[in-house]
């Protein structure tokens, strides 16, 4: 990329900066903050609605879900950047789309046919491996259709989809309580529809401006993708591993109701996330656009913004961990304070690698990314391999923060060496993969 930039660059460049950042990031924060609010309530009315045990159950096979998702939820990755690059060129979005799309949906089939023939020896069977096969649906339709809006920087649409969604299972979970029907696996059905039938709500209402074009298929393309999400899949195995093994390993060498106690603790501590991933999701896209000299100063931005919010939200949970969880959960669940306070401080690290990755995702360098959730996940498996038995689930919580410490620290010493004391990246001279097979379509 160039070092002079033209005036309408240079205008770019201002509003992508303060009030771009600000104002996209408020948008998305809002809308995901009440997203997540209504997602959060969908686990604490899980949580009172059935037993601790019972409720477990239904973390551990969300948890599954997790990391069997991973193909789909991986697919999807660099649609949103690829989108924002072609603004303006609305054939080649569509191409991007549609071509995008089919790979999802060979991600999801490859990972129906390894989920649903290994669900029983993990302990999924009957009605909740078919719940546990409607929620991966669900994450492709859902982790596409923000893709796409992301790219096009329609952050309110995406904010009122992810809330819709979210409306519908909280709501759902409600009614049928109401009419006496409570268990893990009618649960998990319930959450494993949600994006589905909100996207097609939203498209009702809201309609998103990109048109499935079948012809524009071809296996150069679906080729090229596949190549160039690679880093991508490496990064999405590790951080589902990460993400659940900690749960799944409290499954395992406690019991159903110490993971029923764990799972409440990591609820609460989810609420940290809500701000860097919206710093992360409105900042992402502009990073692909902006110039190289541009990128320090605009992700010193973004960490402080992050900074600035996690700090006393953590503080606040540790010093009232007690008052939360009775508050939140009742008296079924005693011992979720126990390990808040060492999810409460890896949550938060998380979030500084969350915005840190994205970063380096957005600028098209996304094999920071596997590096720092592959080591990761080995800290955070032996950490609560040594703990959990010494310590109970606070054992777990505490591998769960020696993971995200080290997450942190690599991309952490990687961002300062590539953007401050490395060599000089010309970011945007380097082809994309995925670009190669698009390139005849114009608009």
């Amino acid at each position: 990329m160039a070092a002079s930039q033209s005036p309408a660059r240079d205008s770019l460049t201002r509003r992508l900066g303060a009030g771009g950042l600000l104002g996209s990031t408020a948008i998305v924060f809002a809308g995901t903050a009440l997203a997540r609010l209504l997602g959060f309530f969908f686990y604490v009315v899980s949580a009172r609605l059935l037993l601790p045990a019972d409720y477990g159950l239904l973390a551990y096979a969300l948890a599954l879900v997790m990391v069997a998702s991973i193909l789909v939820t991986t697919a999807g990755n660099g649609l949103a950047r690829f989108v924002a690059r072609s603004e303006g060129n609305r054939l080649l979005v569509d191409a991007y789309v549609t071509n995008w799309s089919a790979v999802l949906a060979l991600a999801l089939v490859a990972s129906l046919v390894v989920l649903l023939p290994l669900g029983p020896a993990l302990g999924l069977n009957g009605w909740l491996l078919v719940g546990a096969a409607l929620n991966v649906a669900n994450l492709a339709v859902f982790d596409a259709y923000l893709q796409a809006q992301r790219g096009l920087s329609r952050f309110r649409a995406m904010a009122c989809y992810y809330v819709l969604a979210n409306l519908l299972q909280l709501l759902a979970v409600i009614v049928l309580a109401a009419m006496g029907w409570r268990s893990p696996a009618l649960f998990l059905i319930v959450y494993g529809l949600s994006a589905i039938v909100g996207l097609a709500l939203q498209q009702l209402i809201w309609p998103i401006p990109v048109s499935l074009r079948l012809v524009t298929i071809s296996r150069q393309r679906v080729i090229s993708i596949a190549r160039y999400i690679r880093p991508f899949l490496l990064h999405g195995v590790f951080y589902g591993a990460w993400w659940g093994a900690d749960l799944i390993l409290v499954q395992h060498l406690l019991n159903d109701t110490a993971t029923g106690n764990y799972a409440a603790a990591k609820t609460l501590a989810q609420a940290l996330i809500m701000a860097p991933t919206a710093i992360a999701v409105a900042a992402g896209p502009r990073l692909s656009r902006l110039p190289d000299s541009a990128v320090p100063r605009y992700l010193v931005r973004m960490m402080a913004l992050c900074i600035g919010v996690l700090l006393p939200l953590a503080a606040v949970m540790i010093l009232f961990r007690h008052e939360l969880t009775f508050a939140f959960f009742g008296a079924k669940y005693p011992g979720a304070a126990l390990a808040l306070t060492p999810l409460v401080a890896g949550t938060a690290l998380h979030g500084l690698y969350l915005v840190l990755s994205s970063a380096w995702f957005g600028l098209g360098r996304p094999a920071i990314g596997p590096v720092a959730t592959g080591v990761g996940t080995v800290v955070t498996v032996l950490t609560a391999l040594a703990l959990i038995p010494l310590l109970g689930i606070a054992g777990a919580g505490l591998g769960f923060a020696a993971g995200a410490m080290t997450q942190v620290a690599i991309v952490g010493a990687y961002t300062v060496w590539g953007l401050w004391l490395g060599p000089v990246v010309r970011l945007g001279q380097l082809p994309d993969e995925a670009v190669a097979g698009f390139a005849e379509v114009r608009g």
